[in-house]
């Protein structure tokens, strides 16, 4: 059986289709809800509480569970209840949808209008900095497997937000960008997996056939009915490079669309950072290294401002991952200092739920790496917090 991911915060328990419902464990999968059984909205916030993000199903069911997330998804969006990272995630969760449609259906026109469709919901990505956005992105690599159809959503979200912040472009301009930056390439399906796949270098005759996969792409999208030049920009200009080094049509400077431009980094930076069969992801603070060595690729006004929103984040992200390592590496103090320094960070996530989620989250992994009386401490403390994020809870419903 093959599984897909649903994210835990789009099941409706009213509506939910009848089927199987499973959890990931280190060893496989485990059946959580039985097809003839309900699943109740306390069980829903229960595994919210445990940090559970995602649920998964059998992947034959995977259409009529995706239909009855887009009846739900105006609902969703609107929510004043539900976290904006739980819409985000889920808003992803639809792109992938959308892209794997398009992908296992490249001659229906009808596959293209869905990925419209998901853009059309006027729901607008809000992150509290680009740091949250990143981790979103990673999220997506660790839960899906298809390199192609992850990658290509990571551009479009990238895409779309990097553009907004950039040109304070409008929802309308938005929808055409991630569009084009959801089906950029869609040229890759005239390309055999094998050469996709390949663990090593691209032979010069290999090489030559990726090349053909943006004019591939432009002309599938035509034919499919997409009209717009931005999304057809994108998918045949995503090569392009200011310098004129690119491909197919060696456009050069300011020949080169601004949105195939936007696309063209953020598709340099996504690729750079997943993990490939020939090497491993650079990490974003080595990725930007290498765009910077490359800098004659790119727009010198557009990679500019790139640059300046992704070093803000770094900034921000080293201070995180500093504050991860003080907790993640407590072992080496004593029992008392652990729990201390997991009340100062309870207390300064006081009344953010999210935060609290993931103070949840590291308690776990405590738990797991400890022992004896040390154990018994995380587990109370785990106690404690769980009751708070369950009055917190009950607070909302009753509002």
């Amino acid at each position: 059986m093959e599984f897909s991911p649903i994210v835990l915060d789009s099941i409706s328990p009213d509506n939910f289709p009848a089927v199987e419902l499973y959890v990931k464990q280190d060893k496989g999968f485990t059946l959580y809800k039985p097809q003839d059984s309900d699943l109740s909205a306390r069980n829903v916030e229960g595994m919210r509480d445990n940090g559970t993000e995602y649920l998964y199903i059998n992947a034959a069911n995977s259409d009529t569970v995706q239909e009855n997330l887009e009846r739900n998804l105006k609902g969703i969006f609107s929510s004043r209840t539900l976290p904006q990272s739980s819409k985000n995630l889920i808003f992803c969760h639809t792109i992938i949808n959308g892209v794997t449609h398009v992908f296992k259906n490249p001659g229906n026109a009808d596959a293209f209008l869905k990925c419209r469709s998901v853009l059309d919901q006027k729901f607008s990505l809000k992150f509290e900095n680009i740091s949250e956005l990143l981790n979103l992105l990673s999220k997506l690599e660790q839960q899906y497997e298809r390199y192609l159809i992850v990658h290509t959503t990571q551009v479009a979200i990238l895409s779309m937000y990097l553009y907004e912040k950039l040109f304070d472009a409008k929802q309308d301009e938005l929808v055409e960008i991630g569009l084009g930056a959801m089906l950029h390439d869609i040229g890759m399906l005239n390309i055999s997996s094998s050469i996709i796949e390949k663990n090593d270098g691209l032979t010069e005759s290999e090489y030559h056939k990726v090349k053909t996969h943006p004019r591939h792409g432009h002309d599938v999208l035509y034919h499919m009915g997409i009209k717009e030049q931005v999304p057809l920009d994108i998918a045949l200009d995503h090569h392009e490079r200011y310098d004129g080094s690119g491909y197919p049509r060696g456009l050069s400077e300011h020949r080169i669309p601004r949105h195939a431009m936007v696309v063209a980094i953020c598709d340099i930076y996504c690729a750079l950072t997943m993990n490939r069969p020939y090497k491993g992801a650079s990490t974003p603070q080595q990725a930007l290294k290498t765009m910077k060595i490359e800098k004659k690729l790119f727009d010198p006004a557009i990679f500019e401002g790139f640059l300046e929103i992704m070093n803000d984040t770094y900034h921000q992200e080293d201070q995180v991952e500093t504050e991860q390592k003080s907790i993640t590496t407590m072992s080496l103090a004593g029992n008392s200092g652990k729990i201390l320094e997991l009340r100062r960070e309870l207390k300064n996530a006081q009344d953010d739920r999210q935060k609290l989620l993931k103070l949840h989250s590291v308690v776990i992994d405590c738990i797991n790496e400890a022992y004896g009386e040390e154990k018994e401490a995380f587990v109370a403390f785990r106690t404690e917090l769980t009751n708070l994020l369950n009055s917190m809870s009950a607070a909302v419903k009753q509002n």
